[in-house]
């Protein structure tokens, strides 16, 4: 790395965000993250079954974890969302732009992930680009950053798209955040990925997600293969073509590990949070040699 302030680690919870908010706090503090990520739909869960918003901030303070990242957020594009979607899919991100910028601000965050879960070709670029830039703008009266993230199954397929939403938008608190198993495993052109990082702005891309895989297929479609991320190391994914470059640019401000499946899935929670930590600390190790 150079000179500049390392990333700060954080914790996404990928699939075992389903054991609530307590676990996720304590995956987090057994592998010594600052910070962590969480969906709308927990914070909200918590809120409509009683606890207030003091009680969320002491437990996590109790941890010392962070509150830092509102994953994820769909509704600044004119469509939220694709029908087909499955319904759990759904109810994480069927919350409008003002409840999302609420909960991410009550809980003292830092920025806010946003994808496209459209299906693909159904909103215009420009469209894309102008509400990109309002959701920004609002954000920006928050304090919020708005982390774009391309999913190569849902409306923002690629990095290319996700920069050119970005670029155009022209927002300060606009930016991109980067995930290993989007960029090499589920892209159609990964090397036209790669060789892109290198002339987007160094500022402008903050966050990491690092998650490896089998190069050999594990379900029949794209979205299923996403249940079969592994950690880094744990996989054929060469993740120091990502990560090198990004940590060399000196922009990043996070970078974690997120699983989906079997892999954390299998794991108790206190093993889950020392697993995560270890991968994302040995990638980044073994990235800087």
């Amino acid at each position: 790395m150079t000179g500049r302030n390392a990333p700060e680690l954080t914790f996404w919870p990928g699939s075992m965000a389903s054991r609530g908010f307590i676990a996720v706090l304590d995956a987090a503090r057994a592998g010594g993250f600052p910070a962590t990520a969480l969906s709308p739909l927990t914070l909200h869960e918590l809120l409509i079954s009683g606890y207030d918003w003091q009680w969320i901030r002491a437990e996590a303070e109790a941890r010392s974890v962070r509150l830092a990242q509102l994953d994820g957020a769909a509704s600044w594009a004119p469509i939220p969302y694709a029908d087909d979607l499955p319904a759990p899919i759904k109810q994480r991100f069927d919350f409008t732009n003002t409840e999302v910028l609420d909960l991410a601000e009550a809980a003292g965050m830092d920025s806010v992930l946003a994808c496209g879960a459209f299906t693909a070709g159904t909103v215009p670029l420009d469209e894309l680009v102008t509400s990109y830039a309002a959701f920004c703008r609002t954000a920006e009266d928050r304090g919020l950053r708005v982390e774009l993230e391309f999913v190569p199954f849902w409306g923002i397929r690629d990095l290319a798209t996700a920069w050119e939403i970005v670029r155009r938008a022209d927002r300060p608190n606009g930016t991109l955040l980067v995930d290993t198993w989007h960029l090499l495993r589920a892209s159609d052109e990964p090397q036209a990925a790669l060789d892109l990082l290198p002339d987007i702005p160094n500022e402008k891309v903050t966050g990491l997600q690092l998650a490896d895989a089998s190069l050999s297929p594990q379900s029949d479609t794209l979205f299923g293969e996403g249940r079969f991320r592994r950690f880094p190391g744990d996989g054929e994914l060469d993740l120091d073509t990502v990560i090198r470059p990004l940590l060399d640019k000196g922009g990043l401000l996070t970078v974690g590990v997120e699983v989906f499946g079997e892999a954390i899935d299998g794991l108790i929670t206190k093993d889950a949070g020392i697993r995560a930590a270890d991968a994302v600390k040995t990638a980044l190790s073994r990235a800087t040699r």
